[in-house]
């Protein structure tokens, strides 16, 4: 596979993998989300009156539901490009040695093919990016939701 220098091309496609892994996860949470709103919002009602003790609790864990995965995007928008550079690097380096002694290209070799040790960088931006695209969505919808819902035990709690 052009690209995939060494052991930091096998990290970084295990890591793309993971990325997308999570990013179908998280799609899969929050469609449900979505579509079990009207239980989801009975039941919370049942807990507020409970008292904010419970409220907490449930809280706590619907955040960790949704928080679920956050880390590893983290992660992986932080190590993905380095992986990517390192897999550059190895390749150029493997390439240099082919040039030989006096760093010439062989006759009629095509230019195009030499380019192909920059794919591990673009690779590894492209995960990168995926994987702070989805960490940022997930952030924001899971901060909207706990903010309407903390909103909601705050006005229960304001009652009579």
């Amino acid at each position: 596979m052009p690209g995939l220098h060494g052991p930091a091309g096998v990290l970084l496609l295990l890591l793309s993998v993971a990325v997308l892994t999570i990013g179908l996860d998280r799609c899969r949470f929050w469609l449900l989300w979505w579509r079990r709103r009207a239980a989801r919002q009975w039941r919370w009602q049942e807990i507020l009156s409970q008292g904010d003790r419970q409220t907490r609790r449930q809280l706590e864990d619907w955040q960790l539901e949704m928080g679920w995965g956050e880390p590893l995007l983290e992660a992986a928008g932080l190590l993905a490009p380095l992986l990517g550079l390192i897999g550059t690097v190895l390749g150029l380096i493997a390439l240099l040695g082919r040039l030989g002694p006096q760093l010439l290209l062989p006759a009629g070799s095509p230019l195009q093919s030499y380019g192909q040790v920059l794919v591990s960088t673009a690779q590894g931006l492209i995960v990168a990016f995926l994987a702070s695209a989805l960490l940022l969505v997930n952030r924001g919808l899971r901060q909207w939701q706990l903010a309407r819902l903390e909103r909601q035990r705050r006005e229960q709690l304001e009652r009579p």
